[in-house]
């Protein structure tokens, strides 16, 4: 698995399908160059998730999480 990993600021669910902002889709295709079906990690404080590239359209990434990875720290 690829070792990119991003901050997504909205909740992350299993099987969630949404779309990377401007920003965050040029740095995965452009610079990393990601192309569709590669994968790359999503992270906020709820954890980390695996994440398939959909397709590229118009320079946006739509993407689908696959399963989580790590779960949100439990602060005592």
């Amino acid at each position: 698995m690829s070792n990119i990993r991003l901050f997504f600021s909205d909740t992350l669910s299993a099987n969630l399908t949404d779309k990377l902002d401007k920003s965050q889709s040029h740095y995965l295709t452009k610079v990393m160059r990601v192309k569709e079906n590669e994968v790359f990690s999503l992270f906020n404080g709820n954890g980390e998730w695996e994440t398939r590239v959909l397709e590229v359209s118009k320079g946006i990434v739509k993407f689908q999480t696959v399963k989580q990875l790590k779960k949100k720290k439990s602060s005592k």
